[in-house]
């Protein structure tokens, strides 16, 4: 993004964003009456209401997605949806039948693309799940993963890839200039030294343990709707990746939240729900070094990240998954680890 963007005031940057909002969503057939900001990292999502409708307008502001990923991951979406393998937000076309919508303004000399979704009215970000909801988002993870075996996407398809390279050896964390400077010596020894060890336990990237994943399905992505059901969204980090990331993910975010005598309930009947759907991918064994590729992920956010709220509560997040790792390098398990074949 352009200096005079970046260097300016938060205030000052969500005025400049809520006129570009207005102004993205006149390519849109939707009423709109009223506009809130929902979140503001990486993206800008704003909450669009209007004729007793709702819908999300996501603008990519940071380095974002280009069109072409952005209309892929649209694509993906709809074909999820189509085919009933989740719920999800259902992507909005524009005035002209296109999908994503690009907007230069005078301060940002790179484009700022957008997309609208309908809104998914329920509970977003649940504390906990009930069983039935856990195993639920079981066969949620599992429909996703078997519609990814099957999809054959077009061949102007775009997504990044969340493999090793690209997380640990290429992450933010490592070779990011702002979040080695916030490394000392002996963390980013620890850091090298996790990265060698996950790189000799990873499996082989085959049919059966790589292919599209959500790659971000934590707890603030789902929606317990009102009719009992689990709705996932925000697939803006939809790529290929291993499958068992995915298993990672939902089950770290849960173990940060719910109470740590609860999560062997929980995970129990997570896999309970996937298994009714399909097996697990070969490497389900290896859990620990999925669980350690999730929090790489966070880290090389939060290490990385120029937001103001990020940096809030970034530092202490990052501490806390240093320390983790050290544990990991001592025992080999990580923090959420179980033995999925015996569940």
């Amino acid at each position: 993004m352009g200096q005079a963007f970046n260097e300016s005031a938060r205030t000052t940057r969500l005025k400049w964003l809520r006129s570009a909002a207005f102004e993205t969503l006149e390519h849109y057939a939707i009423p709109v009456h009223r506009m809130r900001l929902l979140q503001y990292e990486d993206n800008a999502v704003y909450l669009v209401e209007g004729d007793g409708a709702r819908h999300v307008l996501r603008m990519s502001v940071h380095e974002g997605r280009s069109p072409q990923e952005q209309a892929s991951e649209l694509a993906w979406m709809d074909s999820l949806i189509s085919g009933k393998a989740v719920i999800a937000p259902k992507p909005v076309p524009t005035r002209s039948t296109g999908m994503v919508t690009s907007l230069t303004l005078p301060r940002w000399p790179e484009p700022v693309t957008s997309v609208v979704f309908e809104w998914i009215p329920g509970r977003s970000s649940p504390a906990s799940l009930s069983a039935s909801a856990a195993e639920q988002l079981g066969r949620i993870t599992a429909n996703l993963h078997g519609h990814a075996m099957r999809y054959r996407p077009a061949v102007d398809f775009v997504r990044p890839d969340w493999g090793y390279a690209e997380i640990f050896e290429g992450g933010a964390a490592l070779t990011d200039p702002v979040a080695c400077d916030r490394l000392s010596t002996t963390e980013e020894a620890l850091l090298l030294h996790v990265c060698r060890t996950v790189r000799e336990r990873l499996p082989e990237r085959t049919h059966h343990e790589w292919g599209l994943i959500h790659a971000d399905l934590h707890r603030g992505n789902l929606v317990a709707t009102p009719n009992d059901d689990v709705a996932v969204i925000d697939f803006d980090d939809c790529g290929y990746g291993y499958y068992m990331l995915d298993v990672a993910t939902v089950l770290s975010s849960f173990l940060r939240t719910c109470d740590p005598e609860e999560y062997p309930k929980f995970a129990e009947r997570y896999v309970h729900g996937y298994r009714s759907v399909r097996e697990f991918p070969p490497s389900m064994e290896r859990l620990s070094e999925f669980l350690v590729m999730r929090d790489m992920i966070i880290l090389n956010f939060v290490m990385s990240s120029r937001n103001e709220a990020v940096l809030g509560w970034g530092p202490n997040r990052a501490k806390g998954i240093l320390n983790i790792m050290q544990g990991y390098l001592d025992s080999g398990r990580y923090p959420g680890h179980l033995d999925l074949a015996a569940l």
